[in-house]
This record gives C-alpha cells, sequence and structure tokens, in this order.
C-alpha cells in the first residue's frame, strides 16, 4: 500500500481540495454500523478521504444508486485446490470482488518447501490483491506421507521472517499438541506472538481448552451448530466454510446472530477452478449466506471487516475515512 500524504487526504476529507476520484450516487454498505448509506465517496491517492456530500472530483464515476461494498476477504484458502496458477487464481477472484486472501500454501510447501514462499511472493508484488501468508504447521500432514520438502522450526524460522507472512496455518495435528508432542509445542512457541489458526474438527470438553490454550484461536472445521457453539464460548473465531467439498453456511449459519456475529466469518477453504468459473469465490459464500436467511450486511460484514479485525489488518474491509480505497 501507498504512504498516505496525510495533508492532502485531510484537505480531501474537509472539502478544503477536490478529490483525485469522485464516485457519485452511491448506496454504500457500511460494515461499522449494518447501514446502507447514500452519498458520494470521495478518493485521495490510494485512500478513502471521506463518504458524503462531496461535489469536487478530478475525475468523477457516477455509479447510479448502485451497491459499493468492501473487498472480500478470504480468511483461510487453499489456492492450490483451484488448480490454478497463482496469477492466474487472482485474475478469476478479483473480478468477483476478493481482494484479501489468508493462505499456508500447504500443498505447495509440501512439493516445494521454502521455493513456494518464495514464488509466491514474487508473484504477490505484481498482482492486484492483498496476500497474507502463513507458515504451513505440518508439512508433511503425516508421518506416513512421501512428500518433496518437510518445514521443520529451523524452516519456520527462515519463513516467518519472508514479507507477508502474519503467522502459523492451521495446526492440523491436533493430536499432537493434546500429546504435548515436543516438535509441535516448538513451532506453537515460535509463533505465540503471531496468529495461530486452528484444524480441530469434533474436538469439545477439555481437550478442546488444551487445544486453545496453546494459542489457537481459530477454527474452520465446524460441521455443527452445537460444536461450533462451544468453540465461539471457549474464544474461537469460527471460520464457516462454502467451498467446493465442504459446505457447511446450512448448519452453521443459524448459529450467528447479534452478539457474536463479529466472531464468525465466510471462507471458502478448498475452491476447485469449475466452481470458481461457474458459481463464483467469496461471492458465492456471501449470496449462498444471503439464500439460507442471513441480512445481506451482515453476510458482507463477515466477508469483510471481521476477517480485517481478526487479522489485525488496518486499512481495509471498510469504506470509510482512511481505509484503503
Amino acid at each position: 500500500m501507498a504512504e498516505r500524504n496525510l495533508a492532502k487526504l485531510i484537505s480531501v476529507a474537509k472539502g478544503e481540495y477536490p478529490a483525485d476520484l469522485l464516485i457519485l450516487n452511491a448506496k454504500v454498505v457500511n460494515v461499522f454500523n449494518g447501514e446502507i448509506e447514500e452519498g458520494n465517496i470521495a478518493i485521495a491517492g490510494e485512500y478513502i478521504a471521506g463518504v458524503g456530500d462531496y461535489t469536487e472530483g478530478k475525475d468523477v464515476a457516477d455509479v447510479r444508486g448502485k451497491y459499493v461494498l468492501p473487498g472480500y476477504i478470504n480468511a483461510h484458502v487453499h489456492i492450490e485446490s483451484s488448480m490454478l496458477d497463482v496469477a492466474e487464481y487472482v485474475t478469476t477472484v478479483v473480478t468477483r470482488g476478493t481482494l484479501g486472501l489468508v493462505t499456508d500454501l500447504h500443498e505447495l510447501s509440501n512439493v516445494l518447501g521454502i521455493e513456494a514462499f518464495n514464488y509466491v511472493i514474487e508473484m504477490c508484488n505484481k498482482l492486484p490483491l492483498d496476500f497474507y501468508l502463513m507458515a504451513p504447521s505440518c508439512v508433511p500432514a503425516t508421518t506416513l506421507e512421501t512428500s518433496g520438502a518437510s518445514i521443520d522450526v529451523s524452516a519456520l524460522e527462515e519463513i516467518m521472517k519472508k514479507p507477508g507472512v502474519i503467522g502459523l496455518g492451521e495446526m492440523m495435528n491436533y493430536p499432537g499438541v493434546l500429546k504435548k508432542d515436543p516438535a509441535i509445542l516448538n513451532k506453537l512457541k515460535m509463533f505465540q506472538d503471531f496468529l495461530i489458526d486452528g484444524h480441530a474438527p469434533g474436538l469439545g470438553g477439555r481437550d478442546l481448552s488444551a487445544y486453545i490454550s496453546s494459542g489457537i484461536y481459530s477454527d474452520h472445521e465446524c460441521i455443527s451448530a452445537d460444536e461450533a457453539r462451544e468453540k465461539l464460548a471457549k474464544g474461537m473465531y469460527i471460520m464457516m466454510r462454502e467451498g467446493s467439498s465442504e459446505k457447511n453456511l446450512e448448519a452453521l449459519l443459524p448459529l450467528v446472530n447479534d452478539k457474536n456475529y463479529h466472531r464468525c466469518m465466510l471462507v471458502t477453504d478448498d475452491r476447485n477452478a469449475v466452481d470458481l468459473n461457474t458459481e463464483g469465490d467469496m461471492d458465492w459464500a456471501v449470496y449462498r449466506a444471503v439464500s439460507l436467511g442471513i441480512d445481506p450486511v451482515r453476510a458482507i460484514q463477515m466477508a469483510t471487516i471481521n476477517p480485517a479485525q481478526y487479522l489485525g489488518a488496518k486499512k481495509v474491509g471498510a469504506i470509510a475515512p482512511g481505509y484503503f480505497a
């Protein structure tokens, strides 16, 4: 993201200076108060100066009452499942409104090891999408696997220093956590000051408490409302999947209410090229949520500001003053 020219941004926000781009007659989805607000959007440089009665802009685009919403952020996805190269994948999802994603490159790392990160990071700098990278916690996934690489603690130390890496990817070896496997505990200790994503299907009771106590505060594997309810109550963020193989929204969405929605996110996890082309990406997850009875603005919140706040990603996930445009 470009450095902000604060003086210019403030001047445009105050109406003292024309916007670089003025978007007229928009119905703006406000993810903070859950309202639809009619107004104009003033943009200075690459940032939003304000939403309201702005009238001057060097460039003007009249959207004539169309809805304007923040870019979707997919908080848990394996881009490899699309069977597309990174650039082709981005071309596909960006046109459908996905502007950020979180991925641990688990499958690529199984084949290429650290080189997978080098390749994707190089591509990230050329593509119009924000990558939030997680270091893969379980490569290979099991000792029974024949993989092309192994990501041990020393490799994780190298990966965690790379640009864009914000945490440790899904800790699917929950038996190793519960058995206090030294290698697993070392990985968790390394990332105590980072995000650590979970992967604990069916885990509950004291075992769930033990798993969470190790620093793991999200889960995308819930398949029942009761499972998700317990995990929410114990402090986890719940990622609700609508992918190609796992489709959990119908079972989980009845759990979402005014008290807990801010801890819930829509994700795709695994989505193949055919489904991306015929149905969509995060736009499809939002559509499915709405078709199952979720308020449209709430569905958008679960795909924008909620993942942004979970990630600690500032200036994205909303259309508001100072946010990235």
